[in-house]
């Protein structure tokens, strides 16, 4: 009988309490929170690219020039390769947002000439640089950008005539650029990329005498087009 009523008494003690348990409110519930997506495009980068421009170099008569006839046109296409280096640094401004600033040095092939009547002329571009800020738009490893800046390069320029007499001069141009392109983040470090640029290295004259004495007086404008490959790294 003692048993009987000990467990009665604890059986009853437990329903009590597991009453009393079902009429507490409940814990709330709370979600995890949601994390922005982190700055995988912040930071510094430096790289490689390389393909090919093509463009035109504008070769006017200033004055007199032995090689030119009153009113010809002297201006001829140039082409080539393009091999050089960049770095920048990006500032991951929003989730989906980045601006930048990017320095780059490259070697140049483009050159083109043509033949006139009295003689011709040729135009070698021999490097390019730029400076130029970046905006882009972000979605998760991809990178789109459109970018604009000042260029400038070296270029030979060259004449000769029918006497014959030759004349050279190597001229520093500085003009504007403009580009865009496009990236993708393979890995946490590696970037590889694409890019469209059009370059407008504006102006020089060119005054001073070919090798037999003669006058050359000209004005050089140099206008062209690339599309790079781009591997870049960033840290």
């Amino acid at each position: 009988m003692r048993k009987a009523a000990l467990f009665a008494v604890l059986f009853a003690g437990f329903g009590l309490g597991a009453a009393q348990a079902a009429d507490l409110p409940r814990a709330p519930v709370t979600k995890a929170p949601v994390m922005a997506p982190l700055p995988i495009w912040q930071g510094w980068y430096a790289g490689i690219h390389g393909g090919w421009g093509w463009g035109d170099a504008d070769r006017s008569l200033d004055l007199t020039d032995a090689a030119f006839t009153a009113g010809e046109d002297a201006s001829h296409e140039i082409d080539g390769g393009i091999f050089g280096g960049h770095i920048g640094y990006n500032w991951q401004v929003a989730p989906n947002y980045l601006f930048g600033l990017e320095a780059s040095l490259a070697w140049s092939g483009l050159d083109g000439g043509r033949t006139l009547l009295l003689g011709s002329v040729s135009s070698d571009l021999e490097w390019i640089a730029t400076f130029t800020p970046r905006l882009g738009w972000i979605n998760n490893n991809w990178l789109f950008y459109i970018k604009g800046g000042v260029a400038g390069g070296r270029v030979e320029s060259a004449a000769s005539t029918l006497v014959p007499a030759t004349f050279s001069s190597s001229n520093s141009h500085v003009g504007w650029t403009a580009g865009v392109g496009l990236e993708v983040m393979w890995s946490p470090n590696w970037i590889f990329g694409i890019e469209y640029n059009y370059y407008d290295l504006g102006g020089e004259s060119l005054n001073g005498l070919y090798s037999d004495g003669t006058i050359v007086a000209q004005n050089t404008d140099i206008k062209f087009s690339s599309v790079l490959a781009r591997l870049s790294y960033k840290y």
